[in-house]
């Protein structure tokens, strides 16, 4: 009965717009078919590229459970799924002009963003830590960091951090979509001392490229320097868009699709998770 009432309101607001022009993302997939969303592909897990080139990762499950929770709110027999590229540079482009209906990746929750979007109640969350080589554990003075090389992404809130709490570090800056990747692959060749993101970025980029955690290379400290809910980015002034999407966050969680993703590195998402809510 709920979805006969969503299925009716959805075509009377056709047939009688309350404001010509002011279509919602709802009515714009009842109306279409489809849904439009970007995904990342430079941060793995939530999206990235395989060996064949082919798109993987968390977000792509998502939007799988999502389109199905679409067909039964909007009673469609079929929703086609439009996935673009989205970048650290274009994410809320994406979303505030029109082109995509949702954001998917390493969004952290941020208030006071100006742009008309907004986020998703979060789904994941972790930290700024440290990609160090095990070599320079003893070098490294977590307190201040001084002459230390450090890499970062430019235009994060990582870098932002790190300029406020180590003012005396020394930062070299990547960027692009594979800003993460070169700067990992600049601590391996030792022309920076530590690669500094949220753990589960550094986690993902150290078991594509094979490094051994347990031998060559560390991720410190043990809890991260910050908490980062990541969210997904939605437009603003659609209630009914996000509710939808917050029901299919809680549904997805509650199937297990973190644990399914993550597999032996799901201890560290719970083991964040207990420290963040206590430091919360």
């Amino acid at each position: 009965m709920k979805r006969i009432f969503a299925t009716l309101w959805l075509i009377l607001s056709f047939l009688y717009p309350a404001n010509a022009g002011a279509e919602t993302v709802l009515e714009k997939i009842y109306r279409t078919g489809l849904l439009e969303v970007g995904i990342r592909e430079d941060a793995i897990p939530f999206g990235y590229r395989d060996s064949n080139h082919n798109l993987e990762g968390l977000c792509l499950d998502f939007v799988n459970i999502l389109r199905e929770e679409l067909k039964r709110e909007l009673n469609l027999n079929i929703i086609s799924v439009k996935i673009y590229k989205s970048t650290l540079f274009n994410r809320f482009d994406l979303v505030e002009n029109g082109t995509i209906d949702l954001e998917c990746g390493p969004n952290t929750i941020r208030e006071n963003l100006d742009r008309r979007v907004t986020f998703s109640r979060p789904f994941f969350v972790t930290g700024t830590q440290f990609l160090i080589r095990r070599e320079n554990r003893a070098n490294l003075n977590l307190n201040t960091l001084e002459n230390i090389r450090i890499g970062v992404l430019r235009d994060t809130t990582t870098a932002s951090l790190l300029r406020e709490k180590y003012p005396n570090a020394t930062l070299q800056e990547f960027q692009g979509a594979t800003g993460r990747l070169r700067g990992v692959q600049a601590l391996k060749r030792r022309n920076i001392d530590a690669f500094a993101s949220d753990g589960i970025l550094l986690l993902g980029e150290a078991i594509v490229l094979g490094l051994s955690l347990e031998e060559e290379y560390a991720i410190v400290p043990e809890n991260p320097l910050d908490c980062e809910y990541y969210g997904l980015i939605l437009p603003s002034d659609n209630p009914r868009w996000k509710e939808l999407v917050n029901s299919v966050i809680i549904a997805a969680q509650n199937r297990e699709v973190l644990r399914q993703w993550f597999g032996e590195i799901a201890p560290y998402f719970i083991e964040t998770l207990n420290y963040c809510r206590n430091k919360s």
